[in-house]
């Protein structure tokens, strides 16, 4: 079977490798990969063994493998600097890295609420299993589990300091690095042993498949998380793959846009809330009261720059911050009546499409801030999502003061 990973673009600009790295494993004449529904394939006529798609490809079964899923992991492997293997969501990738190394003491830090439900099951079948938190020693620990961009605020962590740790103590690093995928971050690159994506997110993009993708520093580590997904079945459906590859032609653009947007709304929602703020230089104008007066805080990698001038951050993320950010208002009624009223964010929960979303947390998370929304930015303009905000806000305003005269 010829070898998954392409060289030849390992070089090549994120976008190129999005469209081409998966190009030697290409047999037919279509232009746009063919949707490939087939369970089974037929042998080679002459060797049960031999290759039976193409000169140098064999297929046997699509719980093992088949040719979409193969390109898809020949496109990952290369836009992530590592060797990648696709699951059926994000949350089986996660269960996967944990049966993979067995680790007896994990530590774990601020995360997105089902991967620590994945850790609950995993402790149930492996019993004894110590959980703590990153900010405890790692002294003894297996495995050290890093989100970064954190769900929901979309701040970052500084990769490089916890891999200095886990390593020194002897235990592997994973990262969750869905909220920046590639051209925003590598991990690898700051020390990150392993890397896991929530591929229905930004490698999705388009709020029609789950799936989720597992990247490893060698071949051979890929080939046996690739050998237990075969056994377990917890690979991804053959119409999940091909969605996935159409949306991973077009992730740099998609990724850097957003990113783009993203940090000019948060700097937008940051001012509107600082001008509301009355100062011994600043009297807030009754208009900027009722725009920004209700805005508690904005939380986004972007302002976390600024706040701190943590140089980690612009060496982490040098092509942007991702499109994720948290916004709290005074109460859990304002932060609900703006996730109902802005028009061009649908109020649902996920992240990553093309459009734009807001969710309240609190609804799936009874341990997240009530006050809080997450905000996911989508492709639309910026000029018109910062319209659909400010004309939320003043709608807010108005609602707000009809009740208290009530």
């Amino acid at each position: 079977m010829v070898e998954l990973k392409n060289p030849l673009y390992n070089t090549a600009a994120p976008s190129t490798q999005s469209i081409h790295a998966d190009a030697h494993l290409r047999v037919t004449s279509d232009v746009a990969v063919p949707i490939s529904v087939s369970t089974t394939f037929d042998y080679d006529k002459t060797d049960v063994k031999g290759c039976n798609y193409g000169p140098d490809q064999r297929y046997v079964y699509a719980r093992e493998s088949q040719p979409v899923q193969a390109k898809v992991e020949a496109t990952l492997s290369t836009l992530t600097e590592g060797y990648a293997v696709i699951y059926g969501s994000g949350l089986s990738a996660a269960f996967a890295v944990l049966i993979e190394h067995k680790p007896k003491k994990i530590a774990i830090g601020e995360c997105y609420f089902g991967v620590k439900e994945v850790l609950k099951q995993y402790q149930r079948l492996v019993p004894g299993v110590q959980v703590v938190g990153t900010e405890c020693s790692f002294d003894g620990m297996d495995l050290v589990w890093l989100e970064s961009p954190v769900n929901p605020t979309g701040e970052v962590k500084d990769i490089s300091s916890y891999a200095l740790r886990a390593h020194a103590a002897g235990a592997l690093l994973v990262v969750d690095a869905t909220l920046a995928p590639p051209p925003l971050s590598y991990p690898f690159r700051q020390g990150a042993d392993i890397v896991v994506h929530s591929a229905t997110k930004y490698l999705g993009a388009h709020s029609d498949l789950l799936a989720g993708v597992v990247v490893t520093k060698s071949a051979k580590a890929a080939e046996s998380l690739r050998y237990t997904r075969y056994v377990l079945g917890t690979g991804a459906g053959n119409l999940e793959n091909w969605l996935l590859l159409r949306s991973l032609r077009t992730l740099e653009v998609r990724v850097r846009q957003q990113s783009q947007t993203a940090a000019r709304l948060v700097a937008l929602l940051e001012s509107h809330r600082r001008a509301a703020v009355a100062t011994a230089c600043h009297t807030p104008s009754a208009q900027e009261l009722k725009v920004g007066g209700r805005i508690a805080a904005v939380s986004h990698a972007s302002l976390q720059l600024c706040a701190t001038h943590c140089s980690f951050i612009e060496s982490q993320h040098p092509n942007g911050f991702g499109a994720v950010f948290a916004i709290r208002f005074a109460s859990k009624d304002s932060a609900l009546f703006v996730a109902r009223h802005l028009a061009l964010h649908r109020f649902a929960t996920s992240l990553g499409g093309v459009e734009s979303l807001v969710d309240w947390r609190h609804g799936w998370d009874a341990a997240a801030d009530p006050t809080l929304l997450r905000v996911s930015v989508g492709l639309e303009a910026f000029d018109d999502l910062a319209k659909d905000w400010t004309q939320t806000l003043l709608a807010l305003h108005d609602h707000e003061a009809a009740q208290a005269k009530l």
